[in-house]
């Protein structure tokens, strides 16, 4: 089989979920098909538009450089997106296009590849085919309950801009008011935030509160667009059960999607570190962004810090707002949390040797949190939400903890369980050393080539 996979960003530019399974898979299917890989990681020099090709795998890796990433949620066309898909398709001829997280909305991607004659296959790693925000977060940071056909609720209008399909020249080299908003809401500084909240005073008042300007046409592209991936799609993936709920209730048919979970790296767990000053090792890994919940987690860990520590392992992946949440947590963190920086995947197994137990403190329902698999499959216990794909994880009591989604005050309560207990900790050890082992990438692979080959043969069965 030909088969291209396409995300929006890829390594070495990101390393975040979607683009490591991204890369995952594409080297599994590469054994024993071609592969391609299709993606628009964002780059220091984004002009001239281009296509640049490399195969760092053995397999080609279609770089489209395409200067557009703040019309990714707009209803103008990015033609050079366009252009560049179209020649790609060309140039591979894929019999499977398969998607993960989505490029620009308005550009119909999924529409053009099925145009090509490919069978068409997307993978849900997250809302955001129902939510504009793609985390189903409401502004203030609750869960959002939606779960009906009729999925745009009144935060959806915020991140969405709209010129009823022109292209604007300079709104679509900026980024939007809705992401400056963000930007200063996470100043911890009163007089930089109120600077920029004064800068946006003009802005705001010429365009309109983008929560509130042009929610009717709004509504009507971001429905438009969703529901004709719906019918584009042959076949949807979930990671999570909870996830694959959700879409099915929002009108996602359900004869045209399937639960397939992510395949983690088989780990030899390195024999366990001593903690140095014998307090609890506590760990966060990942993103520095708000609804990855680092600031729930610190403001739980406060007064702890004579007896356990949270070493804190992440980046902001470039993102201003994650930058900015990041300096203002550090400046407020309590005794007892520290710092460590980015680090590179390879390097997990060594970090997660030093750490007696994750905490995966999201916001948001995450849907099948690569950290939580790589710290089981490394024998490390983990303290995570209680819905959404991280509760089918983590079973309470056996890998680890569970506490209310966003409740900080519960979350500490889970945290100094095991600090007055650590004798807990061993014993999730314990189960986690019996747990039966996850899929690995190849076998989740496979079962992704069995769903190509079914839509190829059904196409051939009904062409006869």
């Amino acid at each position: 089989m030909r088969i291209l996979q396409v995300n929006h960003q890829y390594p070495p530019h990101s390393l975040q979920g979607s683009e490591l399974h991204c890369l995952q898979l594409a080297r599994s299917l590469a054994a024993t098909d071609e592969v391609a890989v299709l993606h628009v990681s964002e780059v220091s020099r984004p002009y001239p538009p281009r296509v640049e090709r490399s195969s760092p795998d053995g397999f080609p890796v279609f770089h489209c450089i395409d200067g557009g990433h703040y019309a990714r949620l707009a209803d103008w066309p990015n033609p050079v997106l366009r252009r560049q898909f179209g020649e790609v398709l060309a140039d591979w001829r894929p019999e499977v296009v398969h998607f993960h997280n989505y490029l620009s909305l308005g550009d119909d991607l999924p529409s053009r590849a099925r145009a090509s004659g490919a069978a068409i296959v997307y993978t849900l790693h997250d809302f955001g085919l129902v939510c504009p925000n793609h985390l189903l977060l409401r502004p203030d940071l609750r869960p959002c309950e939606k779960g009906d056909a009729d999925f745009f609720g009144p935060c959806c209008p915020t991140p969405l801009r709209v010129s009823g399909g022109r292209i604007p020249a300079i709104r679509r080299r900026v980024p939007s008011l809705a992401r400056w908003q963000a930007f200063a809401s996470q100043q911890g500084s009163p007089v930089v935030r109120g600077m920029l909240e004064a800068a946006l005073a003009v802005p705001l008042l010429v365009s309109g509160d983008p929560s509130e300007s042009e929610v009717a046409r709004k509504r009507d592209f971001f429905f438009e667009h969703t529901r004709r991936i719906f019918a584009d799609v042959d076949l949807f993936l979930a990671p999570s059960e909870f996830l694959l709920r959700k879409f099915v209730a929002c009108g996602l048919p359900a004869e045209r999607a399937r639960h397939v979970g992510y395949g983690t790296r088989p780990s030899i767990p390195r024999p366990k570190a001593p903690s140095p000053d014998g307090r609890l090792r506590f760990g966060f890994l990942g993103a520095f962004h708000a609804h990855k919940g680092l600031e729930l987690l610190v403001r739980a860990f406060e007064g702890l810090g004579d007896r356990a520590r949270l070493d804190v392992h992440g980046s902001a992946f470039g993102s201003p707002v994650g930058g900015s949440l990041l300096r203002r947590v550090q400046r407020e963190a309590p005794a007892g949390v520290v710092f460590h920086g980015a680090y590179r995947n390879e390097d997990l197994e060594r970090i997660l040797s030093a750490i007696d137990v994750v905490v995966v403190p999201s916001l948001w329902f995450e849907n099948s949190p690569f950290t939580i698999h790589e710290a089981l499959a490394c024998g490390v216990p983990v303290v995570t939400g209680d819905d959404g794909g991280m509760a089918e994880l983590v079973r309470d009591g056996v890998e680890g903890l569970r506490f209310r989604i966003g409740d900080a005050a519960d979350l500490r309560r889970k945290l100094e369980s095991l600090v007055e207990r650590p004798e807990r900790v061993e014993e999730l050890r314990r189960n986690l050393a019996v747990r039966p082992a996850s899929p690995t990438p190849e076998a989740q692979a496979a079962v992704v080539r069995a769903e190509y080959r079914r839509l190829l043969d059904a196409r051939a069965y009904r062409a006869v």
